[in-house]
């Protein structure tokens, strides 16, 4: 059992998207798979046509030991799912209850037959609080979806600059599997821009596939559907079946992981290129 946490520390890059997509598309080629919605906001939970009801058991009462993972778990595109809400919010904000912890996550999980799943997916919150450590924690490695805006980079360098952190004093198994370019199009001057400094800092940690801006994607989580249910055929599914076969690679051997860079300041990328526009 392999756990992946989707981390990036800047929001709105497409990191649940494609949490839910190659959770699916790993399904569909036959894999054993979990996700686990450890954000508050729990658009995870909603893409996969999830919603918690008042007094239902989710994440919060497996972190808490108040219900066990098939207690939680349902079942949605062949992914079993670990779903989240509002409440964990509050709970967070609670100063008498658990959540000065960060391996609760871990601890919850350790419970489980490694024979069980072959990948268990942990989708973050897009800030470094508790449920983001709880996932860096948990993870044998992290996934990092970002889209060609600078802000996104910025995310990158601050997640890369917590690795090391974590390795040292609660993780030290952790490693960076890939980043994953989302959203993107390489028309887009910034976009190139960003991309090449990715790929100059981090070689081959950038995956080679990438998903572009497609509006397939944003309809189907919407609806509470993968990309292969709601449109099999569009640009959207064929970039996601290339990136998990990708991702595959990395994760069975069929390619060598890189090391994951020291870390250190990615440089900023060239003056003048937010305000250009395509070439």
């Amino acid at each position: 059992m392999l756990t992946i946490g989707f981390c990036n520390l800047k929001g709105g890059v497409g990191k649940t998207t494609a949490c839910q997509n190659l959770a699916v598309a790993l399904a569909r080629m036959g894999k054993k798979v979990a996700v686990v919605d450890m954000d508050p906001q729990s658009n995870l939970s909603t893409s996969f046509g999830v919603t918690v009801a008042p007094n239902t058991p989710q994440v919060f009462d497996l972190l808490t030991g108040n219900a066990s993972w098939d207690d939680i778990r349902t079942v949605h595109e062949g992914v079993d799912v670990i779903p989240s809400s509002l409440d964990l919010i509050m709970a967070e904000l609670n100063p008498e209850g658990p959540f000065g912890r960060d391996t609760l996550l871990r601890e919850s999980m350790a419970a489980l037959p490694p024979s069980r799943y072959d990948y268990v997916l942990l989708d973050s919150p897009p800030q470094l609080g508790v449920f983001t450590r709880n996932v860096l924690t948990a993870a044998d490695r992290l996934l990092v979806p970002m889209d060609g805006g600078f802000y996104s980079l910025a995310g990158l360098r601050l997640l890369n600059e917590a690795i090391p952190l974590f390795n040292e004093r609660l993780n030290p198994a952790l490693t960076l599997l890939g980043v994953l370019m989302t959203r993107h199009n390489p028309k887009i001057f910034i976009a190139r821009e960003v991309e090449r400094e990715v790929a100059n800092f981090f070689g081959g940690l950038l995956f080679k596939s990438y998903i572009r801006q497609n509006v397939s994607l944003i309809e189907a989580s919407s609806l509470g559907l993968s990309i292969f249910s709601y449109a099999p055929g569009s640009t959207g599914a064929r970039d996601y079946k290339a990136a998990t076969e990708e991702f595959l690679d990395r994760c069975e051997g069929a390619a060598a992981a890189p090391e994951t860079p020291a870390a250190a300041p990615l440089p900023r990328p060239s003056q003048g290129a937010d305000h250009k526009g395509e070439n």
